[in-house]
């Protein structure tokens, strides 16, 4: 049997067993993984407008939406105009997210020991540098819909034709 045949129902096992563990390990602690996953992309991309977010960490717009909202009336999260196009919001972490995020990464931490128990240092480090190849390789054929950050952005916002719609982008999935 070719193994390589099976590789996307690895990888989606894999992703669906990670998840169920680090729901398990978070268990009793009021955090949901929707929340842990908008927390870390934005303490990594801090300043990133919602809808950026969104695509990022695979939350449906109107879900984030309501996300955002709790998490501003705990004092996690702020929105914040940006001063060139007042109808975005960018978003930042206040000083009450640090606590949260720390735990975050400690269930994180303790998923990752489970995961790789038995496995070599070196033969870890093979396997996320052969993950950030693939990933790479992904990229490389798919273009993001948002840019990442805002320089990246067109200096102009492209003219649409009378009736004509964007295609939408496929979601990504991620952990």
């Amino acid at each position: 049997m070719d193994r390589l045949r099976n590789f996307g129902f690895l990888l989606a096992e894999l992703s669906r067993r990670y998840v169920q563990l680090f729901e398990q390990l978070a268990q009793g602690t009021g955090l949901k993984l929707t929340t842990c996953r908008a927390l870390a992309y934005l303490e990594r991309h801090e300043g990133i407008c919602q809808s950026r977010l969104a695509e990022l960490a695979a939350i449906e717009p109107m879900a984030l939406v309501r996300l955002l909202d709790r998490l501003q009336a705990e004092g996690l999260v702020q929105r914040v105009a940006d001063p060139q196009d007042r109808r975005v919001h960018r978003l930042v972490l206040c000083e009450a997210a640090r606590p949260v995020l720390q735990r975050i990464r400690e269930i994180s931490s303790r998923a990752r020991e489970q995961v790789f128990a038995g496995i070599e240092p070196a033969d870890r480090e093979e396997f996320l540098r052969v993950l950030e190849r693939l990933n790479d390789n992904l990229g490389a054929v798919q273009a993001p819909a948002v840019p990442l950050r805002p320089e990246d952005a067109p200096s102009q916002p492209a003219r649409r034709r009378p009736g004509h719609r964007p295609a939408r982008s496929p979601r990504r999935y991620s952990s």
